[in-house]
């Protein structure tokens, strides 16, 4: 429904600089830099002001601002009326990638199902640049806070603990339990380079122990792959173990962990309401199932 370059643009406003835009979009400064510059050349017009001390926008760049916001959302709910109407407003879509896995959504779709069979469940694929189809009613993950996330309203169902992955051939792959003493001299790679918190606390225990930590721009899926070649240590939530297939993943001593649950747009669909209910009352404390999500 519009150009996606739009959402990178915004980006850029919130933030301030392409590097800041960059680290809450998990891409490269130069992917930011280039999507940007494409949008100016369509446009004819400069956007931003570039300065050693980050970027303002033009009097282009400021019109466009003022008039985007509502452009997107309005497409937005053009794109999902658009659906509700073409399935009779009875679906659901859920967005993967393979980071955002259906760890727990598909127990939960075959029991809801059970009970609502006339409801349809679609897939959309999230990309490597973590582009979200319009269409996406529901993406389960972790929340870490990512620019992304803080578009979505979120439904906690667990809290997923940090752990370190390395190949299955390494001193460390063993241990039961990793701990400072075990990582200091180390070189710990992470691809969230402290978007919330929790993550901020930890990679500063991590350095101020000796820890060396790199922080690696863009999806981080080729940080693992390489792994098998450096040998370095890798800083990953316990839930990724699906994904490090080849690898293992070793708890953390210390107790470092965020939640992790259900994504979802606000105002949803009744359908998306209706499940997002049920997956409340499957999880939620007392449920009469005596269901516990589980991860491993």
């Amino acid at each position: 429904m519009y150009n996606p370059q739009l959402k990178t643009f915004l980006t850029v406003c919130d933030c301030g600089s392409f590097t800041k835009a960059a680290n809450f979009l998990f891409l490269t400064p130069s992917a930011v830099l280039h999507q940007i510059r494409t949008l100016e050349k369509d446009l004819g017009t400069e956007l931003f002001l570039r300065t050693s001390k980050g970027v303002s926008l033009t009097p282009s760049g400021l019109f466009l601002e003022q008039r985007a916001r509502p452009f997107i959302q309005m497409g937005d709910e053009i794109r999902r009326g658009l659906r509700e109407i073409g399935t009779g407003g009875n679906s659901i879509c859920i967005g993967t990638s393979i980071l955002e896995k259906c760890r727990l959504l598909y127990d939960l779709w075959v029991l809801f199902s059970a009970e609502e069979p006339g409801c349809q469940i679609r897939m959309s694929n999230i990309d490597v640049e973590h582009n979200i189809p319009e269409n996406t009613d529901l993406i389960e993950s972790f929340n870490s806070e990512a620019f992304w996330m803080r578009e979505w309203s979120f439904l906690e169902i667990c809290q997923v603990p940090f752990g370190f992955a390395v190949v299955r051939d390494h001193p460390l792959a063993s241990r039961p339990l990793l701990t400072l003493d075990d990582l200091r001299g180390k070189t710990v790679h992470t691809i969230n380079n402290g978007s919330c918190e929790t993550i901020a606390s930890l990679l500063r225990l991590l350095r101020e122990n000796g820890v060396n930590v790199v922080y690696n721009y863009g999806s981080g899926m080729n940080m693992f792959w390489e792994s098998a070649f450096t040998r370095d240590v890798q800083l990953v939530p316990m839930c990724f173990h699906d994904i490090l297939i080849s690898m293992a993943v070793v708890p953390f001593e210390q107790n470092y962990s965020l939640p992790y649950g259900i994504f979802y747009r606000a105002n949803p669909s009744p359908p998306v309401r209706k499940f997002l209910d049920f997956i409340e009352l499957t999880y939620g404390e007392g449920n009469s199932s005596g269901i516990v999500p589980v991860l491993s």
